[in-house]
């Protein structure tokens, strides 16, 4: 028996120890699974510990019966204490109820086992090892109500950490179609703005600007909604956003894509918006345009297991170009949540500046 106590101690301490990866892995795996696990784990210590210790005390027949008798009593013990205690007095914070009931329990089947299992023993096996018996009784039954109660607590406690996990998982979610929300209508809005601008001048290059437009429309309405798009698809829509811009100033812009491994962006999905975002802010402020040095390159290569999209983009001593849209770098704050949700530490996005030319590099590890 005390060796069965000492094993119950050491798996609620191992219980503690990992409880914060346990709860994790419930967002993965159906935490009811876990429960019958330790359910089933304990009776099978516990059940083998019985057989064990009737043995000692009893022979064959007799310990059969013994054995049969007592498991009937600990397992309506246990879920008793574990179904109904528990949740009806210890949740509801009525402790002194729970301690009152848990100790009237504990003395009600402790004087049944007490009465009755002296019937199942041999005469001569009646006063043999009486103390060995009753410190048997007692702690058989302790254990049965400390387990039942732990794990009906820590039941209650992992539901609490499940619906916050699952909670904060939607709430992740929703702020992010939240920004969604607000980066769509952003760089549509400036799309409008240069159509406009160019129908001054360009009559004759209004269509074609329409249909890219038509294609940005596409893409915000069919693509930004889902959770992972083509890699192509990114580049598809920066692309079309270039052209506008070129329609927009009547000129050839020097913005030079650099896009490799073809095969690549075709099989690899990426959440969308994550490129798009970046060249978006590459065009806004290189001074394209406005600026007859200004330029933008874009870089997407595949090293080893990583993925890199690199922008490097001109830097004007003065803003010619309009910025009068408020662009604050909201794109920016919804990307960086949108790759940390979706990666976690599998990302490097950083930038830097050198020379009058910015540099945007963001690295995905798949």
């Amino acid at each position: 028996m005390v060796l069965l106590i000492n094993i119950i101690i050491l798996l609620v301490a191992f219980r503690l120890l990992f409880e914060q990866k346990i709860i994790g892995s419930l967002m993965k795996k159906q935490w009811t699974n876990l429960i019958r696990f330790q359910h089933v784990l304990f009776f099978v210590i516990y059940t083998t510990f019985l057989v064990i210790s009737t043995l000692y005390f009893t022979e064959m027949p007799f310990a059969l019966y013994r054995i049969l008798f007592i498991m009937a009593v600990n397992t309506v013990l246990y879920f008793v204490c574990y179904s109904y205690l528990v949740p009806a007095y210890y949740q509801t914070n009525k402790y002194p109820e729970y301690l009152l009931y848990a100790l009237i329990l504990f003395i009600s089947t402790t004087l049944l086992r007490l009465l009755v299992e002296p019937e199942f023993s041999q005469e001569s096996d009646a006063v043999q090892d009486q103390t060995l018996f009753l410190i048997s009784v007692y702690s058989s039954q302790s254990i049965v109500i400390l387990v039942a109660s732990f794990l009906g607590i820590s039941r209650h406690k992992f539901l609490i950490e499940y619906d916050y996990l699952d909670l904060e998982v939607k709430k992740n979610e929703t702020d992010l179609n939240l920004m969604k929300s607000k980066i769509n209508p952003h760089f549509l809005l400036n799309t409008l703005n240069n159509i406009y601008a160019g129908s001054y001048n360009q009559h004759g290059n209004t269509t074609e600007a329409i249909l890219q437009l038509s294609q940005l429309l596409q893409y915000v309405i069919y693509e930004t909604d889902k959770k992972t798009i083509a890699i192509h698809k990114e580049f598809e829509m920066m692309k079309a956003l270039a052209g506008l811009y070129q329609l927009k100033y009547n000129n050839t812009l020097n913005i030079v894509f650099e896009l490799n491994d073809s095969e690549v962006q075709e099989q690899v999905e990426v959440p969308p918006s994550i490129y798009f975002t970046l060249f978006e802010n590459a065009l806004k402020h290189s001074g394209i345009g406005a600026d007859k040095e200004a330029y933008i390159k874009v870089n997407f290569d595949k090293v080893d297991d990583t993925f890199v999209f690199r922008i490097e983009n001109s830097v004007p001593d003065k803003i010619h170009f309009n910025n009068h849209n408020g662009y604050n770098g909201m794109g920016l704050v919804a990307l960086k949540k949108i790759l940390t949700m979706k990666y976690a530490e599998n990302y490097q996005l950083f930038d830097e500046l050198l020379n009058k030319t910015y540099f945007s590099t963001l690295k995905i590890k798949l």
